[in-house]
């Protein structure tokens, strides 16, 4: 599953998985560097990345490829190999996310994270939901009225004690802050929902009132109030049963298919 850039694929299957889900390529390179495990290679896959690198085919077999059983079927197969210097990143990432061969690259790292054992649900799905950040479930209405109503009523006090945001009329997804301001799950479900209605406020937030607590919170320099922010959030998604996720604003959103800005 190698990275090298950021593609939005179709996520018609993931609607339909046992666990609802969109998918947005975040390029973070998690799922090229994560544990040891097996990226099957075809036949017909080795002469175009062979060819991408500039090496013989039979070259690049012997430098990038393994012979392993698959699992499923008993049979013998090609496997890309892993870096053993690297915490069994693939022998074909270079840097943290790129791919030496991302246009020729296997079809099972193209199909990723539609894979069936991800599509069934449960621990598969859990396991590709912690590392790829551009995984989102699909969440019932109903359960993000409830679980975004609840954190309106908490967070109250800590947005008080932000103050009202100063009306400068632009917003952090117009700019760079977006990708430094992390926010939750349920907070990025409030904010795709926010964009989806255009609704800009008067300060120029293309989020409105459904701002995260990051942007609410951002002149407040007591660390505490931002530490009170993501206990509140993450008590908040345990009691509403919310999926839970943490990462930059802008990446988030996109998961969750939401025009986020540059």
């Amino acid at each position: 599953m190698a990275a090298g850039g950021a593609e939005r694929m179709d996520d018609a299957r993931g609607s339909a998985a046992a666990r609802p889900f969109r998918f947005a390529c975040q390029r973070c390179g998690n799922c090229c560097s994560g544990g040891s495990g097996y990226v099957w290679v075809d036949e017909d896959e080795i002469g175009p990345m062979a060819a991408r690198l500039g090496m013989a085919a039979a070259r690049f077999v012997e430098r990038h490829l393994k012979r392993a059983v698959d699992p499923r079927s008993g049979a013998e197969r090609w496997s890309l190999r892993e870096r053993a210097d690297a915490g069994g990143a693939c022998a074909l990432l270079v840097g943290r996310n790129t791919c030496a061969v991302y246009e020729a690259r296997p079809r099972h790292c193209r199909e990723f994270p539609y894979w069936e054992h991800v599509l069934a649900g449960g621990a598969g799905f859990e396991a590709a939901r912690e590392t790829c950040p551009g995984i989102a479930v699909i969440v019932p209405e109903e359960q993000l009225r409830a679980a975004s109503a609840a954190l309106d009523e908490r967070a109250r006090p800590l947005r008080e004690r932000a103050g009202a945001p100063r009306a400068e009329g632009k917003c952090c997804l117009d700019d760079g802050a977006a990708d430094e301001r992390w926010c939750s799950g349920l907070e990025a479900d409030r904010g795709a929902a926010a964009l989806a209605r255009n609704a800009r406020a008067a300060d120029g937030c293309r989020l409105g009132e459904a701002r995260p607590l990051c942007c609410a919170l951002a002149g407040v320099d007591d660390p505490s109030a931002h530490e009170a922010a993501r206990a509140l959030v993450r008590e908040v998604e345990r009691e509403h049963q919310y999926p839970a996720s943490y990462g930059p604003l802008r990446a988030q959103l996109r998961s969750r298919g939401a025009e986020a800005g540059s």
